[in-house]
């Protein structure tokens, strides 16, 4: 009775086996078709795609000098349209985010760290494109400031320069601010340092590279970008309104090396700032 009972299993085990069997070969024949439906389908878009180009082509080529030069600045257009599109978002952007506020509690403790994010920055103005040392110069900031922090006991602000690096001052505004918060001990006033702003100051403004000497060998926006690694680094070009053409180039020879790049489009004559509440005009 047993050995029957042990058959039986057997029987419905093998019986079972083979179902599943078949239901996998199933599952694989109907992939099978599938992938062959893609592959006939891809096929019949290749040859579409092939035809539209030749007919591309031959419309091309009946078009006059004129006709053609026409259909290239239309096309110019409509991508400088888009770049224009892209650098105007990016404005509106920038303005409503501008640097972290720099919070100091208890004067004259030190203060919070700040990040600033992993770029390098330059500045695009006249055509001429200039490395801005923007994270050094914040870098002494932050440096500096436990030292300065206690003037705020006496006075609600102060406007200190940092610099000269690399030709560019740093000017910033310090600013004491009274906070009252709830205890158990009933209303505590506590007093803040914020960074109101800061602006980065040239000592020139026709300092920099044009830009074929930029994208030139050996130059010093070459050399400089040489130390940097693509793919880790974000390059940042503020980028004025008579240089959006060169901005185009700039971005198209960092994408073909491997750089990520990004637009901060300013106003005409206004330097570029940082502040807890976004970008802001300076007075000049």
């Amino acid at each position: 009775a047993e050995q029957v009972v042990a058959r039986e299993r057997l029987r419905n085990e093998s019986t079972r086996l083979e179902t599943n069997a078949n239901e996998l070969q199933s599952q694989v024949d109907e992939l099978n078709a599938i992938v062959k439906t893609r592959q006939v389908e891809r096929q019949q878009l290749q040859v579409l795609l092939a035809t539209a180009r030749r007919e591309l082509d031959e419309r091309r080529q009946g078009l006059s000098e004129e006709e053609q030069q026409q259909v290239a600045a239309a096309a110019e257009s409509r991508e400088l349209r888009a770049e224009l599109e892209q650098l105007e978002a990016q404005r509106e952007t920038l303005e409503a985010d501008g640097a972290r506020p720099i919070a100091l509690e208890h004067l004259p403790t030190p203060l919070a760290k700040t990040v600033f994010g992993h770029e390098e920055h330059f500045r695009l103005k006249g055509g001429r494109l200039v490395y801005v040392p923007l994270n050094e110069l914040t870098d002494l900031l932050k440096a500096e400031l436990p030292n300065k922090v206690w003037r705020l006991k006496d006075v609600p602000e102060f406007t200190e320069t940092i610099g000269p690096v690399q030709g560019f001052h740093l000017q910033y505004t310090m600013i004491r601010r009274d906070v009252t918060a709830t205890t158990q001990a009933g209303p505590v006033v506590r007093q803040l340092a914020e960074l109101d702003q800061f602006v980065l100051l040239p000592l020139s403004e026709e300092i920099g590279e044009t830009i074929a000497e930029a994208l030139a060998d050996n130059s010093q926006f070459r050399q400089l970008l040489e130390t940097l690694r693509p793919g880790a680094t974000v390059v940042t070009v503020w980028t004025y309104p008579d240089s959006y053409a060169e901005f185009r180039q700039v971005k198209k020879w960092l994408f073909q090396r491997g750089f990520a790049s990004a637009a901060r489009p300013l106003p005409e004559d206004q330097p570029i700032t940082g502040s807890p509440n976004g970008s802001r005009s300076a007075a000049q």
